[in-house]
């Protein structure tokens, strides 16, 4: 068996987070032993998956979802947020894409007034709309 500190250390994580986890139902309720939190090796592998789902941007709620009730990912809670976290990462993507396109033009912008500079971005703004709808 394994202290909360000895899980936080090889987990690379802070006992506080470990403990997070927990109250937000990502990890079971830990075995007590002499009023300790205590944990088996198989902490690791539910750390993973709380990893992996955090690094692909899932919120805390969507990992619950995916981790289910006795721990195990279900197919379908997977292929339903994925898509879902897709198609949400492809709409950031255009933002991106727009907010990179309009900073280059603002580097090389050589408008007079502040009004000219902005209804040469309203027409490429316009443009942009219309072409990515």
């Amino acid at each position: 068996m394994l202290t909360i500190g000895q899980v936080a250390l090889t987990a690379g994580l802070r006992p506080s987070a470990i403990r997070y986890y927990e109250a937000q139902g990502l990890l079971p309720p830990a075995h007590r032993h002499g009023g300790k939190r205590v944990y088996d090796r198989s902490i690791f592998e539910r750390l993973s998956v709380i990893g992996l789902a955090k690094t692909a941007g899932f919120t805390l709620q969507e990992t619950a979802a995916l981790l289910g009730a006795r721990g195990e990912p279900p197919r379908r809670a997977w292929t339903s947020l994925t898509r879902a976290k897709r198609a949400e990462l492809d709409r950031e993507m255009s933002r991106l894409v727009l907010m990179k396109s309009i900073l280059s033009r603002l580097d090389g912008c050589g408008c007079a007034t502040l009004g000219d500079c902005g209804r040469v971005f309203e027409a490429a703004l316009a443009r942009y709309r219309a072409t990515h709808a």
